[in-house]
């Protein structure tokens, strides 16, 4: 049987979390593309939605004090608002911002995961996902598949403290000035020079994956996460290698081939799907 697509505006989906009680993050979501707005404008901007809503066939029910969903649109909503765990894909390109976020199931949703691509935060797309389908969806949702990589990865290790001096460099900044003090390697200090070239050229943007879990902050906190550089010559990773969290971070920059990108997009997936990593 084919999956439930469901597609929303930022509007309808701002407008199905209040009804369902989750009035902070509608406001969280609507907000920052709106900004404050007095009680009636908000109110026109959620009716439309609520009569869009409506007109697709997703409210069963419009009532001033009931609404009914259907059922498709409901169990999504539900598993969103009780998700306490999520794998979080981010990526900017083009001057387009894509978000994908696989939702883990709680209680007799467990086991169940949720797929929500949200583009430029105006558009959400809803399905149900497992886990072999992510590796796939993920490469593509960072590279096009007809993307070429090298056929031989490159990599060198940083202390925390050469990290943060290497992505704190300005656009006017020499790399070579940076590097002066370090004892490495010609080959390391090539791959360092192309990655700050490629830092800077990006705006000193990153796309990440990360796991995150709601605790019992209002935040959630990134269990683990991976950093990606997406340029025109090279895909890069960066992430903390040291297994000990007491201990200093180990941070790893890659020059990506295919093979060692989707071995990095499997290991995040299998951390987050194993039965023993759900909370």
């Amino acid at each position: 049987m084919d999956k439930p697509l469901i597609t929303l505006s930022i509007e309808e989906f701002g407008f199905a979390l209040a009804s369902m009680g989750a009035e902070d993050v509608a406001a969280g979501l609507l907000k920052p593309m709106y900004g404050e707005l007095s009680e009636r404008e908000w109110e026109l901007i959620l009716q439309a939605a609520s009569h869009s809503l409506l007109s697709k066939g997703l409210i069963v029910s419009l009532e001033e004090t009931e609404i009914e969903f259907v059922p498709d649109l409901l169990e999504m909503l539900i598993h969103f608002a009780r998700s306490r765990r999520m794998l979080r894909g981010y990526s900017l390109m083009n001057d387009q911002e894509k978000v994908l976020t696989i939702h883990a199931g709680e209680e007799e949703q467990r086991g169940q995961y949720l797929y929500h691509l949200a583009v430029n935060q105006r558009i959400h797309l809803f399905t149900w996902t497992e886990p072999s389908e992510w590796e796939e969806e993920l490469y593509r949702f960072y590279l096009s598949q007809e993307r070429l990589l090298p056929a031989k990865s490159t990599k060198l290790r940083l202390s925390e403290s050469r990290w943060n001096a290497l992505t704190a460099i300005s656009p006017d900044t020499n790399v070579s000035t940076l590097l002066s003090g370090w004892a490495i390697t010609d080959p390391e200090q090539q791959l360092i020079r192309a990655w700050g070239s490629a830092f800077i050229k990006s705006g000193k943007n990153l796309d990440n994956l990360s796991i995150l879990h709601y605790g019992d902050e209002e935040m959630p906190t990134p269990e683990q996460m991976l950093l990606l550089l997406n340029v025109e010559e090279h895909f890069y990773s960066v992430h903390n290698i040291q297994p000990d969290p007491t201990s200093e971070p180990v941070i790893e920059i890659e020059c990506s081939t295919e093979h060692s990108i989707r071995k990095q997009l499997r290991d995040m997936i299998d951390k987050f799907a194993t039965p023993s990593f759900q909370r």
